[in-house]
C-alpha cells in the first residue's frame, strides 16, 4: 500500500479565524488517491482547535462542540467526506495529534471525527488516532520512513503528554505557551483590528509581535489585560539588558520562556533611544500616522516590521520568479538538519517526514532523506531582504490599509499557496519504496523533488 503524509491541514470552523485554504483541491486530491487504496497520514494539525473564542481549556464537552463546529464547516466537509471514501476504498487513515489539535486525543472528540467520515463502522474503524508521545514507523516496500510532527523540538509548542493522558489531566496539563499566545495574541488582533496576515507569520509569537509593533502597534492595546504589553515596554525599556534580562512568571501569557524568545528577538533589532521614545508614546496614540510618518516613529516601525518579517521568512524563503508557481525554497535550515541528525541515529530510518513550520522542505545527503510537507494555509509573499527600505516602506504600507487581506486590493502583500504533501510508493520491480515531495495542482500531484529508498536492514 503506498502512503499519503500531509501536514497542517488546519481545517477550520467556517468562522472569522479560518487560515485552510484548500477547500476545494483537497477533497479532490483525497478521491484522486483512493485508488490504488492508499494509507493516508494526517501528520498533525489537521485541524485548528484554537481559532475560536472559548476558554482555552481541556474540557471534553467544549471540545465537542468545537470538534461538531469542525467537521460541519463548509470547508472542511468535503474533505472529511472524502477520506471517508478513501477508508472504503480499502485504505486506512492514521491522524497524528499535533499543537493546533490535541483535543484529538480525546475519544469523545475521535468520535465525532469518525462520525464525520460519512461511512459505516466498519470503515471508519480503519481511521487511527496517535498521540505525539513516539513518532510513528512505517514500513513501505521494506523502507522504513519515520514520521513526526515536529512539534516536541519546539519549546513554545512542545504537549505534555504524560498530563493530557492522565486520569488528572484538568489539574495537570497546561497548554504550552504558543497556544496561550494564539487566544491571547492573535486572535485578538484578528477580531478587534482586521490583522488577518498574523495567522501567516511563524514563528507565531516573535514575529506577529514584531511585526504589529511595526504596521500597527496601538492594536496590542488590546493585550493589557493579558500582560504582554506590560511585557513588550519592559523589554523596549530594558533593551540592553534583554537577552539576559529574567522576567517575572506571566500566568496570562505563558510560562516565562516565550517572553525569553521575545527578549532575545526584541534586542536584536536596533533601537535608537529616540525611536524607543517614540514608539512607547505610540502604544498609547490613538490613530497614528501612515507607515511612512517621518521621524523616529516611522523609522522604529520600519525596523520592526522587517525583523518580524525577517523570522518569516527565515521558514520561508523567496526564491527568484514572478509566477508564483515555485515561491519556497526547499532546503532545510540548521535546526531542521540538527534534528534529522537526532532521528537518523536513534531510529535509523530511511527517510524522516516532518511538519510544523508550514514550509515544504527536501533535502539529500549523508544519513535519510528529509522532507517537510509544507502546509495547506495561504501563506504571505514578501519582497526580497535586498529592496529597499522605500520598498519595504510601500508593502508595509499596504498591509496597514488593507489588514483583512482583501484579495482585490492585493497587490504588493498577496497571498499565495502551494498544497504540498509527501507520496511514498513502494517499488514494483525491487525491494525499496519511491519517496517524493509533490505539489497539488489542477493537472494532479506534480513531483518537486523525488528519491529511491532501499529496503531497510
Amino acid at each position: 500500500m503506498r502512503t499519503l503524509i500531509l501536514s497542517d491541514l488546519h481545517l477550520g470552523n467556517g468562522g472569522p479565524y479560518d487560515i485552510f485554504a484548500g477547500a476545494a483541491e483537497l477533497p479532490a486530491l483525497l478521491d484522486a488517491s483512493a485508488q490504488p487504496p492508499t494509507h493516508v497520514v494526517l501528520n498533525g494539525d489537521t485541524f485548528d482547535f484554537l481559532l475560536n473564542d472559548d476558554p482555552l481549556a481541556v474540557d471534553t464537552q467544549r471540545a465537542v462542540e468545537q470538534a461538531r463546529a469542525l467537521v460541519t464547516a463548509a470547508p472542511t466537509a468535503p474533505s472529511l467526506k472524502a477520506l471517508g471514501r478513501a477508508l472504503a476504498a480499502g485504505g486506512r487513515v492514521t491522524m497524528v495529534v499535533g499543537n493546533h489539535d490535541l483535543e484529538l486525543a480525546l475519544p469523545d472528540v475521535q468520535a465525532v471525527v469518525r462520525a464525520a467520515l460519512g461511512q459505516p463502522d466498519s470503515v471508519t474503524s480503519r481511521l487511527e488516532f496517535r498521540d505525539g508521545t513516539a513518532p510513528l514507523q512505517l514500513s513501505v516496500g521494506g523502507a522504513r520512513v519515520l514520521v513526526t510532527h515536529g512539534e516536541h523540538t519546539d519549546v513554545t509548542n512542545r504537549i505534555d503528554y504524560d498530563a493530557l493522558l492522565s486520569s488528572e489531566r484538568a489539574s495537570r496539563f497546561h497548554y504550552p505557551p504558543g497556544s496561550v499566545l494564539v487566544k491571547t495574541l492573535l486572535n485578538p488582533l484578528k477580531h478587534r483590528h482586521g490583522l488577518r496576515f498574523m495567522d501567516l507569520l511563524k514563528p507565531d509569537f516573535q514575529g506577529a509581535v514584531l511585526v504589529g509593533l511595526g504596521v500597527k502597534p496601538e492594536a496590542l492595546r488590546v493585550l493589557f489585560t493579558s500582560g504582554t504589553l506590560t511585557v513588550i515596554r519592559r523589554l523596549l525599556e530594558n533593551r540592553g539588558l534583554a537577552p539576559s534580562f529574567a522576567l517575572e512568571p506571566m500566568d496570562a501569557v505563558g510560562p516565562s520562556d516565550a517572553d525569553g524568545h521575545l527578549a532575545r528577538t526584541l534586542a536584536r533589532v536596533d533601537l535608537s533611544d529616540d525611536e524607543v521614545d517614540a514608539l512607547l508614546s505610540a502604544l498609547d496614540a490613538e490613530n497614528l500616522d501612515a507607515f511612512d510618518t517621518p521621524g523616529a516613529l516611522g523609522r522604529a516601525r520600519l525596523k520592526l516590521a522587517r525583523a518580524g518579517f525577517a523570522l518569516y521568512a527565515h521558514l520561508h524563503r523567496s526564491v527568484a520568479g514572478s509566477t508564483g508557481s515555485v515561491y519556497f525554497g526547499l532546503e532545510p535550515g540548521k535546526d531542521e538538519l540538527a534534528e534529522l541528525e537526532r532521528l537518523g541515529r536513534k531510529y535509523s530510518p530511511q527517510a524522516v517526514v516532518m511538519g510544523h513550520t508550514h514550509a515544504a522542505r527536501w533535502h539529500e545527503g549523508p544519513g535519510p532523506v528529509y522532507a517537510n510537507t509544507g502546509t495547506w494555509i495561504s501563506l504571505l509573499r514578501l519582497p526580497s531582504p535586498d529592496d529597499s527600505d522605500a520598498d519595504w516602506a510601500e508593502y508595509l504600507a499596504e498591509l496597514q490599509s488593507n489588514p483583512a487581506l482583501e484579495p482585490a486590493k492585493q497587490q504588493r502583500a498577496r497571498l499565495e499557496h502551494r498544497f504540498t504533501c509527501v507520496e511514498v510508493v513502494p517499488r514494483a520491480s525491487a525491494p525499496g519504496a519511491t519517496l517524493r515531495l509533490a505539489q497539488w495542482t489542477a493537472q494532479g500531484l506534480q513531483t518537486l523533488r523525488a528519491a529511491e529508498l532501499p529496503a531497510g536492514g
